[in-house]
């Protein structure tokens, strides 16, 4: 009887000594929470949209982002070639994060040969992706007349090939090259410009971008600012597209609740490296904050 009794009590100071111990640890999580649970925000930092307030930090008005952009334009003499070495024209594979990229490599390219540059042909291998099968030209996707007279004081534009010069290519009597990855300045000069020069025309084929390597020598530091005008100045949307894209976010701003916009193939990368690389490092530094 003795030793139940002792059982008894035992027990009993361990449930009460089991009870204090899960009073004690709800009084810690509480007190050690208690400064996030009793947080206000100030009106100054929220914005009142929907039912409760929202950080204005994240959901307020953003500022222009043009302060971003790096300095593309010309820094030292840079006139305008009064001659050319012959015509490139080129046909460029892939999504449309490689489009841009490529036609700001072409750009560069045809500078430095001293070619002229045929609008280049955007090949409709985005289909397989439920991409219009109008998608066939430059001109569905950009302004042409926006492309040809921003760049005017840099490369010399034409929207095609010369009559009889058409009808040659069509009997495939030009050579075409296929630039590797990251192809060097050094390539075009050694292997493309003899060419160029020899038959006046060449066609260059673009499959993924990166048809010329992201960070150009010190001494092509002009070529490397011009990608940047291409990138950010000559490529534009053509006016319908601008106008549907202003359509829609009128409507989102209608209800004057915030939205979000995604876009699943703009990576740093594709946003950061149009042919800036290290005069967009700045940029770069602002992206990875951002994101």
């Amino acid at each position: 009887m003795l030793l139940k009794s002792k059982f008894k009590l035992a027990t009993a100071i361990g449930i009460v000594l089991s009870m204090l111990s899960l009073l004690v640890h709800l009084f810690l999580a509480n007190y050690s929470a208690g400064g996030i649970t009793r947080y206000s925000l100030h009106m100054d930092d929220v914005l009142p949209f929907g039912p409760r307030p929202r950080p204005r930090r994240l959901w307020g008005s953003l500022s222009t982002l043009d302060h971003l952009h790096p300095y593309a334009k010309p820094r030292k003499i840079y006139p305008a070639l009064d001659y050319h070495n012959g015509f490139i024209y080129a046909k460029i594979y892939g999504g449309f994060e490689k489009i841009q990229s490529s036609i700001c490599d072409l750009v560069a390219v045809a500078r430095l040969l001293n070619a002229t540059l045929v609008i280049p042909e955007i090949q409709a291998t985005t289909r397989a992706k439920g991409i219009s099968s109008k998608f066939k030209s430059f001109s569905y996707l950009y302004d042409e007349d926006q492309f040809i007279s921003a760049l005017s004081s840099d490369v010399a534009i034409v929207r095609g090939l010369p009559k009889d010069l058409r009808e040659a290519r069509k009997k495939i009597k030009f050579p075409t090259v296929s630039p590797k990855n990251s192809a060097t300045p050094e390539y075009y000069v050694t292997e493309v410009l003899p060419k160029l020069s020899k038959s006046k025309v060449i066609g260059i084929i673009i499959n993924g971008g990166k048809c010329l390597q992201s960070i150009l020598p010190a001494t092509l530091e002009e070529f490397q600012r011009l990608r940047c005008r291409v990138a950010f100045h000559a490529l534009k949307f053509r006016p319908e597209i601008r106008a549907l894209g202003n359509q829609i976010v009128s409507r989102l701003r209608v209800s004057g609740r915030p939205y979000l916009a995604y876009h699943p193939g703009l990576l740093r990368d594709t946003l950061a490296f149009h042919g800036c690389a290290e005069l967009f490092q700045v940029c770069v530094i602002w992206i990875k904050f951002l994101m």
